[in-house]
């Protein structure tokens, strides 16, 4: 019932009672009681924009569920923002929102957990990325405030200027998310980590590929993460190197831990990167100093990388050779080499994660799965040095950090690849107990080109160590700077070495590699695990960076039977 009177000045006014007929609350038609929704709609709009915008990026993705289920969200949250704006507030309404949204958060956050029964991505679990975060936050929001519409509409009572005003902040917000640097697909491959400003030339290419690769499990996260941030190609195998282009303002507002001014520190592993490629030595001399390095300058050191290769430093070459041909590797006759791709001295010529070329095929995924399953098991049937050495291997090499001590079994020296048969194991250390970490592949094969033969998949390389000092047997006691006078000295010779190509596969459960699971070298092999030979629990657990690396299955674990929600 309601009741009429006059306020001062004569105007008459009818006030309605928010008593109904079952003595409770019920929606008013007072002018400003629907304000609220104002914010509401402004909500639900920013949702349902970023929804429609992100259906392109899911077309094409091999399911058609993804696009229209993006299309179908964005016009019924953009609906019920009208409906709002239209004043046509209700019980009935403020409940479809929050049903609406309540269920469109419950998809999200399975596909950040466990992943989703259906679509294009079944089963992967999805990093949060800027956009999908932004657009979960304003659904959270709109259900808080419809919850409170319902609950006690009378207390929201916010008139026009507070309700319109933040409406529009919302709104710009979601601009604001929208062009916010992110791989644009919500999350879905890569929007955790970040590649940067894409050129235009692949920006679109590399949407794509992120919605059909099925490789992410296959390196641990810290590569996902750290080799977009050191300009690494991971698409392209390097070709596309840099992939990244800086704009101005990214150019003149990069992070830098030193500002602008360095640090001994930093100095010493700019100094070591450089001269990496020179020989083995010099090569676990980065790995050694990356461990001793503390966090400020290894991401000063990774900062640098970056820039490095962005501008095409010969600096930075030692960090970043990315394909084609390098610097020559000096022969046993100490002529030079033209030295194959990845094949310029030192631990295959990279510092840092390796290139990586996308693997899009399901079924290349799943043979490599399959394949690198075959040598985990093989690997770990040999736990210890003793156990290679009764099963005919022999030690050829002490322990270098970077790369370990390798253990070699001659008669399965030949030009053919076997994925359970490794000529070669990699331990820890130098005693019989020390732990596995690794194997390595050892091909005989002419020329200046790598052999074709390997992993499934274009990114398992060979490499070569040419003029390494050896001694009668076979066992290296110098690397291959030694010069043939200091080895006679030792009691060696000069090895050639120019048709033996080695290929590592970091496939022992806690060695994974942080850059890349067939990188010349990992540094988490470095001379604190050595020290630790024999004492520690395996597993790499003694290495002194073991944690500054995440080594889970990146983003999501392939499996031999296809990809599957793990690693977290």
């Amino acid at each position: 019932m309601g009741r009429s009177g006059r306020r001062p000045g004569g105007r008459a006014v009818t006030e309605t009672s928010t008593t109904g007929r079952d003595g409770g609350n019920r929606w008013s038609d007072a002018p400003d009681q629907p304000t609220a929704g104002l914010f509401l709609a402004g909500l639900l709009a920013g949702a349902g924009i970023i929804h429609l915008v992100m259906v392109p990026a899911h077309v094409g993705a091999g399911s058609w569920i993804d696009p229209v289920a993006f299309a179908v969200v964005g016009w019924v949250q953009i609906a019920l923002a009208l409906a709002l704006v239209l004043g046509r507030g209700s019980r009935a309404l403020y409940g479809a929102v929050v049903a609406t949204n309540l269920a469109v958060l419950g998809l999200w956050v399975a596909s950040r957990t466990v992943g989703l029964p259906v679509g294009s991505h079944v089963g992967i679990v999805e990093p949060v990325g800027t956009v999908d975060g932004v657009c979960a936050a304003l659904q959270v929001a709109a259900v808080v405030v419809a919850v409170g519409l319902l609950a006690a509409p009378g207390r929201l009572r916010l008139g026009v200027l507070g309700p319109s005003l933040a409406a529009v902040a919302v709104l710009g917000m979601t601009t604001v998310a929208l062009v916010t640097p992110d791989d644009g697909t919500g999350g879905h491959v890569h929007g955790a980590h970040d590649h940067g400003v894409v050129t235009d030339t692949h920006a679109a290419d590399m949407v794509a590929i992120d919605q059909q690769r099925c490789d992410l499990g296959f390196n641990p996260r810290s590569y996902w993460d750290d080799a977009p941030r050191m300009g690494v190609d991971t698409y392209a195998g390097g070709s596309m190197a840099p992939h990244v282009a800086p704009t101005l303002q990214d150019q003149v507002t990069a992070a830098d831990p030193f500002d602008g001014r360095g640090s001994v520190g930093l100095d010493q592993l700019i100094s070591a990167t450089s001269e990496a490629s020179a020989g083995e030595s010099a090569a676990a001399n980065l790995i050694n100093r990356l461990s001793a390095a503390d966090d400020a300058d290894y991401e000063a050191w990774v900062h640098w990388m970056r820039t490095t290769a962005l501008a095409g430093s010969p600096a930075a070459s030692a960090g970043h050779s990315h394909g084609g041909t390098t610097a020559p590797a000096a022969s046993a006759t100490g002529t030079a080499n033209a030295a194959a791709p990845d094949d310029n001295h030192g631990h295959g010529g990279h510092a840092g994660p390796q290139p990586w070329k996308a693997m899009v095929d399901p079924q290349q995924c799943v043979q490599l799965s399959k394949e690198l399953a075959v040598a985990r098991d093989t690997a770990l049937k040999y736990p210890t040095a003793a156990d290679a050495v009764a099963a005919g291997y022999t030690k050829v090499t002490p322990y270098v950090p970077g790369i370990a001590a390798h253990y070699m079994k001659f008669d399965l020296v030949d030009n053919e690849f076997q994925v359970d048969q490794p000529e070669m194991v990699l331990y820890d250390g130098d005693g019989p107990d020390a732990r596995v970490v690794g194997l390595s592949y050892y091909l005989l094969h002419k020329g200046e080109s790598e052999p074709s033969q390997g992993f499934t998949g274009a990114n398992d390389h060979f490499h070569r160590h040419v003029g390494l000092c050896t001694q009668p047997g076979g066992g290296v006691i110098g690397d291959s700077t030694t010069t043939a006078e200091q080895c006679r000295a030792r009691g060696g010779v000069k090895a050639d070495g120019s048709i033996g190509w080695m290929s590592h596969a970091w496939v022992v459960p806690g060695c994974e590699s942080p850059w890349g699971v067939f990188s010349g070298a990992s540094p988490v092999l470095d001379r604190t695990l050595a020290d630790a030979s024999g004492t520690n629990e395996g597993a790499c657990s003694a290495s002194a960076v073991r944690d500054r690396y995440d080594l889970r299955p990146g983003g999501k674990e392939t499996t031999g039977t296809g990809e599957s929600a793990g690693g977290n």
